[in-house]
């Protein structure tokens, strides 16, 4: 990731958070492709992973092979930065 780093071994809740992280970056793009977070993670099955999920708790959208959050998951991180 940009600034931060995955480090060995990552909990599933680690890489979560950083994808979330990730999806949520000032500035970013408003949709990643699961290759694009693959790549961020070096690690394809973290990426799949992660983004399942993030897909069953309700903090991300999975149009074919982009992802992006919710109202919600956008919401808390506004509410965690205040």
């Amino acid at each position: 990731m940009h600034d931060q780093s995955i480090g060995r071994d990552p909990s599933p809740e680690r890489v979560q958070q950083l994808v979330l992280h990730l999806l949520q970056e000032p500035g970013g793009p408003p949709m990643w492709s699961v290759g694009e977070i693959a790549a961020e993670l070096d690690s394809e099955l973290d990426a799949l992973d992660a983004v399942a999920n993030l897909r069953a708790a309700g903090l991300v959208h999975r149009v074919h092979e982009f992802v992006f959050p919710t109202r919600a998951a956008t919401r808390m991180a506004a509410l965690a930065e205040s």
